[in-house]
């Protein structure tokens, strides 16, 4: 990992280094080109106005020949006669030479002049309107211009290399001080293994992403922690459950082998039997919150239906074999849109547990509200639940007192699976007292898949 963030360092350096050096590449010749532009056009504004002073001059009545064209600038200056091409005047710098240009009026040429040092030359021709007709020639050498574009080309080559290493220090550094914390915070991950879930990275005071990140991290190692204290209380729990029909039919069956009283061997029999049936209940729950706590892929609404509730409670009514007495006046049409099979479960752990508690009478009701909801009841005449216990008794392995044991068939996962398949199907349950029977009084609501 530190491979990596040494490698990142240098890819964000390298990156910074090449782009600035891009753009200052590009803005260093779009400067030189302004410079350029900007004094050529200086130039020409002066050869204009140094060719007006000419004219000004000529219109005056000065004969071209006696011109005074000399001036403290490198620049020459030509008076040609149109009509035969001879050069009347000139400075000094031009003396006895040919004329430069062969003509043109307005021109404004840059060009090479033969003979003078430098040899570049900006170059303006102006015709005279009369008769004979002049043609004034002024030009300025560009040397200015040309040592001003120098130097400042030399400037860029030795400065850009000086900023481009600038550049790349500080982006070393500031990309290494901001993956610090990313650093500390792999660092103690890494450390931490299955046992130092207790253990958190360090947050850095800032509020940027990689604040956000470590808080993050720390929330995930947070349900990661819960995740495991749970786990091992689902382990321990599960383990304690299956240990007593374990041991009690193991205890059945050596006594069954020291037996050959048939009748004992019945009753043993019947015993192994129940036990085997409470363990089989047992782990089929244990399977099914297994199964809900490893949950992936697809949303499982997707094969959702709607089914008519007051149907699987009297389905289920109908398979009770009990002494005690199940009321169902109060079942009226409710319809929920779900899976079919979870909703079963629901039904049948809310009327066993009744059952399991009830001294003589349940009874279940089914209501639609106003509000769109689907309100199941299951009431039984037992001693109820505290109010302290209201909520707690939907936790996984939870028994409230002695009428609610192992012994009387519970093995603390109904409620639970209960709860959590109601809650899956955007419902709430709870638990109270019954104002008819006076005992406990559980309520599951569910969304009305007629509204």
């Amino acid at each position: 990992m530190r491979a990596r963030l040494a490698g990142l360092r240098v890819r964000a350096s390298v990156g910074a280094v090449v782009i600035v050096a891009i753009a200052m590449t590009l803005a260093g010749i779009l400067l030189v080109h302004q410079l350029r532009t900007s004094q050529t056009r200086a130039i020409d504004t002066a050869l204009e106005i140094r060719v007006q002073d000419i004219e000004s001059l000529m219109e005056d009545g000065t004969p071209p020949s006696q011109l005074s064209v000399e001036d403290e600038q490198d620049d020459f200056v030509q008076v040609i006669d149109v009509s035969n091409g001879k050069v009347v005047t000139a400075s000094a710098n031009m003396a006895g030479r040919q004329r430069v240009v062969a003509g043109g009026d307005g021109t404004t040429v840059t060009m090479l002049v033969a003979g003078l040092d430098p040899e570049n030359f900006r170059v303006h021709v102006h015709l005279t309107e009369g008769t004979p007709k002049y043609a004034i020639v002024v030009g300025t050498n560009l040397e200015n211009v040309d040592r001003v574009a120098a130097t400042t080309v030399r400037s860029l080559v030795i400065g850009l290399p000086v900023l481009l290493a600038l550049i790349a220090v500080v982006t070393w550094l500031v990309v290494d001080r901001t993956l610090r914390p990313v650093e500390a915070i792999r660092s103690e991950v890494a450390d931490i293994g299955g046992g130092d879930l207790h253990r958190r990275v360090p947050e850095p005071t800032s509020g940027d992403e990689i604040g956000r990140l470590a808080r993050t991290m720390n929330a995930m190692l947070d349900r990661l922690e819960s995740a495991d204290v749970a786990q091992a209380h689902f382990v321990s729990d599960a383990s304690h459950e299956l240990r007593t029909p374990i041991a009690v039919i193991r205890h059945e069956l050596e006594v069954g082998l020291r037996s050959d009283n048939p009748e004992l061997l019945r009753e043993i029999a019947g015993e192994v039997l129940d036990e085997n049936l409470r363990m089989q209940h047992l782990v089929e729950d244990l399977l099914l919150l297994a199964r809900r706590d490893g949950r992936t892929g697809p949303d499982p609404r997707v094969g959702w239906k709607p089914i008519d509730l007051d149907d699987v409670i009297l389905s289920q009514v109908q398979q009770v074999v009990s002494d005690t007495t199940v009321g169902i006046a109060g079942v009226s049409a409710g319809q929920i849109c779900c899976d079919e099979g979870q909703v079963v479960r629901v039904v049948r752990n809310l009327l066993d547990n009744a059952l399991r508690h009830a001294k003589s009478q349940v009874d279940i009701s089914l209501t639609s509200t106003d509000d769109g909801h689907v309100v199941l009841a299951v009431d039984d005449d037992g001693a109820g639940i505290a109010k302290d216990d209201r909520e707690r008794v939907f936790e996984r392995f939870v028994r409230l007192d002695e009428s609610r044991s192992r012994d009387a068939g519970g093995s603390g996962l109904g409620l639970a699976i209960v709860a959590e398949v109601v809650a899956d199907h955007d419902g709430t349950v709870n638990a109270g007292t019954s104002p008819t029977l006076g005992g406990a009084r559980f309520t599951a609501t569910f969304p009305d898949a007629r509204r």
